[in-house]
């Protein structure tokens, strides 16, 4: 081979090596990059699941106070909580998608978002400004707030589902909340509620502000007496021997057709009311039908904002006999209900407050109906603590006490940790028939006491007070309410809310 082919091919090898060379360092620069972007995002994830991000960055600074995408759920969720109560949307759909504004197109989530950013700014001004002032809570709320703590420190026990105290917290109040983080708001809580109240104790309304406040809201302080059937197409979460394979296959065409026949049984209510049926006639005619009935039944403003017709019936437009069907529900049960409007009133009935001690009759099962003996048995002890209470100081403070130590209303919610105290009892409060017909009594004073039968057991009674008609009480509620704002409003006046990137690690 001359000299000249070798040379060539020395060069040609020498190009196809450096090519193969290039592409080498092509290939590893490649893998490099996808090696990177795996571990930042194995990182990323990490970070995320840590909740180190959600407790760190910045979702809301109210006027240089930061809070965290932790903080603002935790609000968030208390307000998301407060509304799903009232069925006020479906909470079996994601609330970024249900429209709570059609005229302006707001989301729930956004509305929702935006109350808890107000409540959050007014809880922080509110604190901020009794700080300022050097406020401290009242004996009666720090009692509170070491009840609620301690509370906190053994509530998960009693589940039986929470392996620790932190379980409980990242399941109830946010996945990303701490028990120190959840101390300190709870606290900032209760000091701009204990300082917001005490400046309102110094508010007095005159007879002329109630009412120009109820001429002005007559609409929503009258009380509304109105009749309903109630219908209800539900598919059930579990399946009976009985139901075809179609039911357990298909649930939605299920719920479907059951939609249908509710619905159409609905509108036939509504064509014989309006064609003069009697409404009680038709609640015996569809009574093992309906879901629910009542004739007559009394309402205020406060109560039916839990209900899906209150906007119908507190329309200023309504007029006695006016009937609709409204349609009401999510997931697997829809409401149909048939209501007529029979009028409203400004209710001048005065509202009864009690305490009371109740001694259950039989402790076996809350559900089981007692025997006699155990009737008996209740009674004899209920008798006792009575004696026992004239025995002593005979005080309303010394009954409250024994009601706390002694009554088996001792439950979530019950009235034995409030001393037994009952408030704003009337003639048609749901309480049983018994125990709400000797608070309403009109022969009852002060300081009466009594043994009340129930399907309960024996119920010890103390009457505390007559209160305020109903419409004034109401009036009370809504002039605090507005005082509160007003409050609030000033204390934040002027401030500056931004928003930050923690925004987005809020989980709706």
């Amino acid at each position: 081979m001359s000299a000249e082919k070798k040379a060539q091919v020395r060069a040609e090898r020498n190009e196809k090596r450096r090519q193969e060379e290039q592409k080498d360092r092509r290939s590893m620069a490649v893998y490099t990059v996808v090696a990177v972007v795996v571990v930042v995002a194995a990182i990323a994830a990490m970070f995320w699941r840590s909740g180190i991000l959600q407790r760190t960055v910045t979702a809301l600074d109210v006027n240089g106070t930061k809070y965290t995408a932790a903080d603002v759920q935790y609000y968030y969720r208390s307000i998301y909580n407060e509304f799903s109560q009232q069925y006020a949307f479906n909470t079996g759909a994601s609330v970024k998608k249900q429209v709570y504004d059609e005229t302006t197109g707001q989301t729930w989530y956004d509305y929702l978002m935006e109350l808890a950013v107000e409540r959050l700014t007014w809880n922080t001004a509110l604190a901020r400004q009794a700080g300022d002032e050097g406020y401290t809570l009242s004996q009666e709320t720090q009692a509170e707030v070491d009840a609620t703590l301690a509370q906190l420190e053994t509530a998960w026990i009693g589940y039986g589902t929470y392996s620790s105290r932190d379980a409980f917290i990242r399941d109830r109040f946010g996945a990303n909340m701490t028990y120190d983080r959840l101390v300190q708001l709870i606290s900032m809580e209760y000091l701009a509620s204990d300082y917001a109240s005490s400046k309102l104790e110094d508010i007095e309304h005159s007879d002329a502000d109630y009412d120009a406040y109820y001429r002005e809201h007559a609409d929503q302080m009258d009380t509304v007496t109105y009749s309903q059937i109630t219908f209800r197409a539900s598919v059930p979460t579990t399946h009976d021997q009985g139901e075809t394979s179609a039911t357990a296959e298909d649930p939605a065409e299920l719920l479907e057709t059951l939609k249908t026949e509710q619905k159409a049984l609905a509108d036939e209510v509504q064509a014989k009311l309006e064609a003069g049926a009697d409404m009680e006639d038709l609640v015996q005619e569809y009574g093992d039908r309906a879901y629910g009935s009542g004739s007559s039944s009394r309402a205020t403003y406060t109560d039916l904002g839990y209900f899906p017709y209150g906007d119908w019936l507190l329309d200023g437009a309504r007029k006695a006999g006016d009937i609709t069907v409204i349609e009401n529900g999510s997931g697997s049960s829809y409401y149909y209900y048939v209501i007529r409007f029979e009028g409203r009133e400004l209710d001048q009935e005065q509202t009864h407050t009690v305490r009371h001690l109740l001694v259950r009759a039989g402790q076996a099962s809350i559900s089981a109906t007692p025997t006699q003996e155990e009737y008996d048995a209740a009674e004899e002890k209920a008798q006792s603590l009575l004696d026992e209470w004239k025995a002593g100081e005979a005080t309303e403070d010394s009954f409250a006490a024994l009601a706390a130590e002694h009554s088996d209303d001792n439950g979530s919610g019950g009235s034995a940790q409030n001393g037994g105290l009952i408030s704003n009892i009337t003639s048609t409060s749901s309480y049983v028939e018994a125990f709400r017909d000797w608070a309403v009594d009109p022969a009852r004073k002060e300081g009466d006491t009594g043994l009340v039968k129930t399907e309960y057991g024996w119920h010890v009674m103390y009457y505390v007070s007559t209160n305020d008609p109903i419409w004034r009480q109401n009036t009370t509620i809504a002039l605090q309410n507005r005082d509160y704002e007003e409050l609030a409003e000033a204390a934040s006046q002027g401030w500056t809310i931004t928003r930050g990137m923690g925004m987005n690690f809020i989980s709706a």
